[in-house]
């Protein structure tokens, strides 16, 4: 515990932007963002040549997709989401290049932190009644709501219970990453404090009221589980579903899981349209609330899935490079899930840390959220950053057969000649 604690004290400044975006969530977003487009101003100042990586290519048609909507759309405003794109490019491009890989073992702890922090500052303020100015400082109310007499939801410092349960989905993963490393090498005096975080943490999920969040929570312990023991793995995947009418009645918010369903899919129903009237470009995260309103007379922010979402807000071109990106990094996951050899404490952080951005994004958008869009750009670059070393030939090993067939075949005997 100590260790975790001495940790902190070497924080860098960039770092320490990180940890703000949870104690003061406005400060830190914005210092991020600036240190992002910094970067992306620096490279293009000095010429420097952009890393080509399949995110940078999912930034650019980001980036390109907000441009076409606010030039088709006429709308100015749709600007400010062309400049958070290129916030988030620069950090990504920042972690890629310069950051070590000290970075990521600092954001874990940052993570685990910001986790426990939300439970305590979220129970906090439903003892007490924060003046709204430094609700929205410290990220305590439901944004866009100011009286929350009747909101029984835990809030946290994501501002929404849907937006908190990612942070604590994503605390959650690390520190069994952990615990898994003190059960291999039989460390299991850290048990102490690895267990009583777990059980806080999954407490604050039930406590958002997320009936995903709760079913996520069971899909990364079972991964947990699986990253343990196999034998294991499996007599808990039968005995999950034996109790599955059990788990049911212990998920948050049970009884309106048919009418949430039905909800769910009638936004989804909509977005659907609202990404057809717009196909190429969509319509940002700033128009979907305002075309929804438009055509449906209600005001819903996203469309709470995170592909219909990314299609309607970043049109076919944003769409498709999401499709893209998934994609390549399920094959990477993959490749490196099931090895035997593959058990660092690290890996696992990834292995297990991952899965909660699919997961999440099936009935929710929690991305929509710079709060979480910026911790997920800075997961997704050390990510890239921990696996550049993979090449193409290493996960699709037929590539390298067949680029041998083709030099034998077709190459050499010209070269003879």
């Amino acid at each position: 515990m100590s260790i975790f604690f001495q940790s902190f004290r070497k924080f860098s400044s960039f770092e320490l932007k990180i940890l703000l975006c949870f104690l003061l969530p406005p400060l830190g977003i914005f210092l991020l963002l600036i240190t992002g487009l910094h970067t992306i101003s620096k490279q293009w100042k000095e010429n420097k040549r952009f890393v080509f990586s399949l995110s940078s290519f999912f930034f650019l048609c980001l980036f390109i997709s907000t441009i076409g909507a606010a030039i088709s759309m006429n709308e100015i405003s749709y600007l400010s989401i062309s400049v958070m794109i290129l916030g988030y490019w620069g950090l990504y491009l920042k972690i890629l290049e310069t950051e070590k890989n000290q970075l990521f073992q600092h954001f874990r702890l940052i993570m685990i932190f910001g986790g426990v922090y939300c439970c305590v500052i979220g129970w906090i303020s439903k003892w007490y009644t924060f003046p709204p100015a430094i609700g929205y400082l410290t990220g305590t109310v439901l944004f866009g709501q100011s009286d929350l007499k009747d909101y029984n939801r835990f809030i946290g410092c994501g501002y929404n219970p849907n937006f908190t349960v990612y942070i604590l989905l994503i605390a959650i993963s690390f520190i069994l990453a952990y615990l898994l490393a003190s059960l291999r090498n039989n460390r299991f005096v850290s048990l102490v404090w690895h267990l009583p975080i777990i059980l806080l943490l999954s407490y604050g999920v039930v406590q958002t009221g997320s009936r995903a969040g709760f079913a996520s929570m069971i899909l990364i312990f079972l991964i947990f589980i699986l990253r343990l023991n196999r034998t294991i793995f499996i007599m808990s995947t039968i005995f999950s579903l034996s109790l599955s009418k059990w788990l049911l009645h212990l998920m948050p918010r049970n009884e309106s899981v048919i009418q949430s369903i039905q909800v769910r899919h009638d936004i989804w129903k909509s977005g659907y349209k609202i990404w057809q009237d717009h196909a190429f470009f969509g319509v940002t995260p700033i128009g979907f609330g305002k075309e929804y309103l438009k055509h449906y007379n209600e005001f819903i922010p996203h469309a709470h899935n995170m592909l219909i979402g990314m299609f309607a807000e970043y049109g076919a071109l944003g769409g498709l490079a999401l499709l893209f990106l998934i994609c390549l990094n399920i094959v990477k996951y993959i490749h490196l899930f099931f090895p035997k050899r593959n058990k660092k404490c690290l890996l696992d952080s990834f292995l297990l840390g991952l899965p909660i951005i699919i997961l999440t994004g099936v009935f929710d958008e929690p991305l929509f959220s710079p709060q979480l869009g910026l911790l997920t750009v800075i997961l997704l670059a050390c990510w890239d950053r921990y696996t550049k070393r993979m090449h193409f030939a290493m996960v699709f090993p037929s590539i390298s057969r067949i680029k041998y067939w083709i030099y034998l075949h077709v190459k050499a005997p010209k070269n003879q000649t």
